[in-house]
Protein backbone atom coordinates (compact mmCIF):
# COMPACT_ATOMS: atom_id res chain seq x y z
CA UNK A 1 0.00 0.00 0.00
CA UNK A 2 2.52 2.07 1.21
CA UNK A 3 4.80 1.68 -2.10
CA UNK A 4 1.86 2.23 -4.30
CA UNK A 5 1.96 5.93 -3.02
CA UNK A 6 -1.50 5.41 -0.89
CA UNK A 7 -0.97 7.89 1.95
CA UNK A 8 -3.74 7.24 4.17
CA UNK A 9 -6.41 4.19 5.18
CA UNK A 10 -9.25 4.70 7.19
CA UNK A 11 -10.45 2.39 9.79
CA UNK A 12 -13.51 0.97 10.55
CA UNK A 13 -13.51 -2.06 12.92
CA UNK A 14 -16.01 -4.57 13.73
CA UNK A 15 -16.40 -5.43 17.57
CA UNK A 16 -17.43 -8.75 18.45
CA UNK A 17 -18.82 -6.33 21.94
CA UNK A 18 -21.18 -4.37 21.58
CA UNK A 19 -23.83 -2.69 24.50
CA UNK A 20 -26.61 -0.54 24.52
CA UNK A 21 -24.87 2.78 25.03
CA UNK A 22 -21.61 1.73 23.17
CA UNK A 23 -19.33 2.40 26.38
CA UNK A 24 -17.29 -0.68 24.90
CA UNK A 25 -16.10 1.94 22.83
CA UNK A 26 -13.87 3.58 25.97
CA UNK A 27 -12.57 -0.05 27.36
CA UNK A 28 -8.91 -0.35 27.33
CA UNK A 29 -8.54 -3.47 25.27
CA UNK A 30 -11.12 -2.99 22.61
CA UNK A 31 -10.37 -4.18 19.43
CA UNK A 32 -10.30 -0.91 17.41
CA UNK A 33 -7.70 0.89 19.90
CA UNK A 34 -5.63 -2.15 19.59
CA UNK A 35 -5.80 -2.09 15.89
CA UNK A 36 -4.37 1.61 16.10
CA UNK A 37 -1.65 0.93 18.24
CA UNK A 38 -0.63 -2.18 16.30
CA UNK A 39 -0.41 -0.07 12.77
CA UNK A 40 1.45 2.55 14.23
CA UNK A 41 4.09 0.73 16.36
CA UNK A 42 4.73 -1.30 12.87
CA UNK A 43 4.14 1.60 10.13
CA UNK A 44 4.76 4.37 11.80
CA UNK A 45 4.28 7.65 9.97
CA UNK A 46 4.33 6.21 6.33
CA UNK A 47 1.05 5.75 6.64
CA UNK A 48 -1.46 8.16 8.03
CA UNK A 49 -4.21 6.34 10.22
CA UNK A 50 -7.71 8.04 10.11
CA UNK A 51 -10.57 6.98 12.16
CA UNK A 52 -13.86 6.48 11.56
CA UNK A 53 -15.89 7.43 14.71
CA UNK A 54 -19.66 6.11 14.86
CA UNK A 55 -21.76 4.75 17.83
CA UNK A 56 -22.42 2.00 15.19
CA UNK A 57 -19.88 0.08 15.53
CA UNK A 58 -20.10 -0.66 19.62
CA UNK A 59 -23.94 0.34 20.03
CA UNK A 60 -25.95 -2.94 20.63
CA UNK A 61 -28.58 -1.79 17.64
CA UNK A 62 -25.79 -0.57 15.14
CA UNK A 63 -27.45 2.82 15.94
CA UNK A 64 -25.12 6.04 14.72
CA UNK A 65 -26.25 8.10 17.19
CA UNK A 66 -28.00 8.11 20.22
CA UNK A 67 -31.84 8.63 20.36
CA UNK A 68 -34.98 8.99 22.25
CA UNK A 69 -38.62 7.88 21.22
CA UNK A 70 -37.23 8.70 17.65
CA UNK A 71 -35.58 11.89 18.31
CA UNK A 72 -31.66 12.39 17.86
CA UNK A 73 -30.16 13.37 21.35
CA UNK A 74 -27.58 15.48 19.49
CA UNK A 75 -25.37 17.01 23.12
CA UNK A 76 -25.38 13.53 24.03
CA UNK A 77 -23.86 11.72 20.85
CA UNK A 78 -21.47 14.26 20.23
CA UNK A 79 -19.96 14.50 23.61
CA UNK A 80 -19.54 10.38 23.73
CA UNK A 81 -17.75 10.48 20.24
CA UNK A 82 -15.90 13.15 21.89
CA UNK A 83 -14.60 10.70 23.95
CA UNK A 84 -14.01 8.09 21.31
CA UNK A 85 -12.28 10.04 19.23
CA UNK A 86 -9.71 11.17 21.94
CA UNK A 87 -8.78 7.39 22.90
CA UNK A 88 -8.42 6.38 19.22
CA UNK A 89 -5.92 9.78 18.96
CA UNK A 90 -4.50 8.25 21.96
CA UNK A 91 -4.41 4.69 20.70
CA UNK A 92 -2.49 6.22 17.26
CA UNK A 93 -5.16 7.57 14.79
CA UNK A 94 -3.51 10.55 13.20
CA UNK A 95 -7.06 11.94 11.94
CA UNK A 96 -10.58 11.55 13.12
CA UNK A 97 -13.38 11.14 10.69
CA UNK A 98 -16.66 11.40 12.35
CA UNK A 99 -19.70 10.05 10.41
CA UNK A 100 -22.58 10.33 13.20
CA UNK A 101 -23.53 13.11 11.36
CA UNK A 102 -25.25 15.17 14.64
CA UNK A 103 -24.83 18.39 14.89
CA UNK A 104 -21.78 19.68 17.14
CA UNK A 105 -19.52 16.79 17.00
CA UNK A 106 -16.74 18.65 15.53
CA UNK A 107 -17.00 21.08 17.82
CA UNK A 108 -17.09 18.46 21.06
CA UNK A 109 -14.12 16.07 19.36
CA UNK A 110 -12.04 19.19 18.67
CA UNK A 111 -12.31 20.29 22.74
CA UNK A 112 -11.60 16.56 23.43
CA UNK A 113 -9.01 16.27 21.77
CA UNK A 114 -7.56 19.37 22.69
CA UNK A 115 -7.65 18.68 26.20
CA UNK A 116 -6.24 15.31 25.87
CA UNK A 117 -2.99 17.41 24.30
CA UNK A 118 -4.19 16.09 20.43
CA UNK A 119 -4.36 19.71 18.67
CA UNK A 120 -2.34 17.91 16.04
CA UNK A 121 -4.90 15.43 15.09
CA UNK A 122 -6.75 16.34 12.24
CA UNK A 123 -11.20 16.51 11.99
CA UNK A 124 -12.06 14.65 8.55
CA UNK A 125 -15.98 15.79 8.79
CA UNK A 126 -18.64 13.64 6.68
CA UNK A 127 -21.74 14.85 5.22
CA UNK A 128 -24.16 12.30 3.84
CA UNK A 129 -27.04 12.11 1.83
CA UNK A 130 -29.80 9.50 2.96
CA UNK A 131 -28.56 7.46 0.28
CA UNK A 132 -29.84 4.11 -0.33
CA UNK A 133 -25.93 3.80 -2.29
CA UNK A 134 -25.02 2.59 1.37
CA UNK A 135 -26.91 -0.55 1.78
CA UNK A 136 -24.55 -3.04 1.10
CA UNK A 137 -22.04 -1.84 3.23
CA UNK A 138 -25.00 -1.95 6.20
CA UNK A 139 -25.81 -5.32 5.30
CA UNK A 140 -22.11 -7.20 4.96
CA UNK A 141 -20.92 -5.43 8.46
CA UNK A 142 -24.54 -5.83 10.45
CA UNK A 143 -24.34 -8.57 13.34
CA UNK A 144 -27.47 -6.72 15.30
CA UNK A 145 -31.13 -8.47 14.86
CA UNK A 146 -32.14 -5.25 15.13
CA UNK A 147 -30.30 -3.05 12.87
CA UNK A 148 -30.92 0.85 13.08
CA UNK A 149 -33.84 0.07 14.27
CA UNK A 150 -34.12 3.13 16.83
CA UNK A 151 -34.54 5.89 15.01
CA UNK A 152 -35.32 6.97 10.49
CA UNK A 153 -31.28 7.86 9.42
CA UNK A 154 -33.19 10.55 7.63
CA UNK A 155 -33.07 12.41 10.83
CA UNK A 156 -29.70 12.78 11.13
CA UNK A 157 -28.65 12.88 7.32
CA UNK A 158 -29.31 15.49 4.51
CA UNK A 159 -31.92 15.04 1.95
CA UNK A 160 -31.26 13.81 -1.32
CA UNK A 161 -33.07 16.58 -3.34
CA UNK A 162 -32.24 19.32 -0.23
CA UNK A 163 -28.79 21.07 -1.61
CA UNK A 164 -29.67 24.30 1.05
CA UNK A 165 -29.30 21.50 3.74
CA UNK A 166 -26.18 19.61 2.62
CA UNK A 167 -24.47 23.24 2.25
CA UNK A 168 -26.23 24.51 5.87
CA UNK A 169 -24.62 21.18 7.56
CA UNK A 170 -21.10 21.90 5.52
CA UNK A 171 -21.17 25.64 6.88
CA UNK A 172 -21.48 24.10 10.41
CA UNK A 173 -19.16 21.64 10.60
CA UNK A 174 -16.59 24.17 8.77
CA UNK A 175 -17.68 26.31 11.41
CA UNK A 176 -16.85 24.14 14.39
CA UNK A 177 -13.68 23.58 13.12
CA UNK A 178 -13.67 20.68 10.64
CA UNK A 179 -10.07 20.30 8.85
CA UNK A 180 -11.31 18.05 5.79
CA UNK A 181 -14.70 17.34 4.75
CA UNK A 182 -15.78 13.65 3.18
CA UNK A 183 -18.94 14.39 0.80
CA UNK A 184 -20.58 10.53 0.98
CA UNK A 185 -21.78 9.30 -1.20
CA UNK A 186 -19.29 10.73 -4.37
CA UNK A 187 -20.82 9.92 -7.76
CA UNK A 188 -24.33 11.71 -6.63
CA UNK A 189 -23.22 14.25 -4.85
CA UNK A 190 -20.55 15.30 -7.85
CA UNK A 191 -22.95 18.99 -8.03
CA UNK A 192 -22.13 19.46 -4.20
CA UNK A 193 -18.43 18.56 -4.55
CA UNK A 194 -18.37 21.43 -6.77
CA UNK A 195 -19.94 23.66 -4.24
CA UNK A 196 -18.12 22.52 -1.65
CA UNK A 197 -14.89 23.32 -3.16
CA UNK A 198 -16.15 26.72 -5.02
CA UNK A 199 -17.43 27.84 -1.17
CA UNK A 200 -14.52 26.09 0.86
CA UNK A 201 -11.33 26.79 -1.69
CA UNK A 202 -8.77 26.29 1.09
CA UNK A 203 -10.44 23.42 3.12
CA UNK A 204 -9.15 19.78 1.45
CA UNK A 205 -13.09 18.17 -0.01
CA UNK A 206 -13.08 14.57 -0.34
CA UNK A 207 -15.23 12.18 -1.87
CA UNK A 208 -16.21 8.86 -0.78
CA UNK A 209 -17.03 5.93 -3.30
CA UNK A 210 -19.10 4.11 -1.30
CA UNK A 211 -20.19 0.69 -1.31
CA UNK A 212 -23.04 0.88 -3.82
CA UNK A 213 -21.02 2.64 -6.12
CA UNK A 214 -18.54 -0.19 -6.03
CA UNK A 215 -21.61 -2.56 -7.00
CA UNK A 216 -22.32 -1.22 -9.35
CA UNK A 217 -19.53 -0.83 -10.95
CA UNK A 218 -19.28 -5.12 -10.94
CA UNK A 219 -22.34 -5.25 -13.00
CA UNK A 220 -21.39 -7.86 -15.77
CA UNK A 221 -22.77 -5.51 -18.84
CA UNK A 222 -19.29 -2.86 -17.85
CA UNK A 223 -16.02 -2.93 -18.38
CA UNK A 224 -15.25 -2.67 -14.82
CA UNK A 225 -12.12 -1.23 -14.80
CA UNK A 226 -13.18 1.75 -17.26
CA UNK A 227 -16.26 2.30 -14.90
CA UNK A 228 -13.26 2.52 -12.28
CA UNK A 229 -10.94 4.90 -14.29
CA UNK A 230 -14.02 6.82 -15.27
CA UNK A 231 -15.58 7.32 -12.22
CA UNK A 232 -12.86 8.41 -10.57
CA UNK A 233 -12.03 10.92 -13.50
CA UNK A 234 -16.02 12.67 -12.49
CA UNK A 235 -15.18 13.02 -8.98
CA UNK A 236 -11.68 14.63 -9.51
CA UNK A 237 -13.76 16.91 -11.82
CA UNK A 238 -15.87 17.57 -9.40
CA UNK A 239 -13.24 19.21 -7.43
CA UNK A 240 -12.25 16.27 -5.21
CA UNK A 241 -8.79 16.91 -3.59
CA UNK A 242 -8.96 13.42 -2.25
CA UNK A 243 -10.94 10.10 -3.31
CA UNK A 244 -12.06 7.39 -0.41
CA UNK A 245 -12.38 4.28 -2.32
CA UNK A 246 -12.53 0.38 -1.58
CA UNK A 247 -10.53 -0.20 -4.74
CA UNK A 248 -7.41 2.20 -3.66
CA UNK A 249 -5.00 -0.69 -4.61
CA UNK A 250 -6.14 -1.36 -7.40
CA UNK A 251 -6.40 2.27 -9.28
CA UNK A 252 -2.89 2.74 -7.33
CA UNK A 253 -1.57 -0.15 -9.49
CA UNK A 254 -3.11 1.30 -12.95
CA UNK A 255 -1.98 4.36 -11.99
CA UNK A 256 1.89 3.28 -11.42
CA UNK A 257 1.80 1.33 -14.51
CA UNK A 258 0.09 3.29 -16.81
CA UNK A 259 1.03 6.80 -15.59
CA UNK A 260 -2.87 7.44 -16.07
CA UNK A 261 -4.97 10.65 -14.42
Amino acid sequence: MIDLGIPATMIFAILGKTNPDGSVALEKDNFNLEIFKVLKRELGEDLALISNVCLCTYTTDEQCVYAEKGKVLNEKSAVMLGKIAAAHAEAGADIIAPAAMVDGQVRHIRMALDEKGFDDVAIMTYIKSDSCLFEPFFKAVSTSKTPRAKVDSSKFRTDVLNTKMFLKKLDLDVGEGADIVIIKPALTNLDIVLLAKERYPTVPIAAYQVSGEYAMMRAPELNEEAMLVETLCSIRRAGADMILTYDALRIAKHLEQKRFL
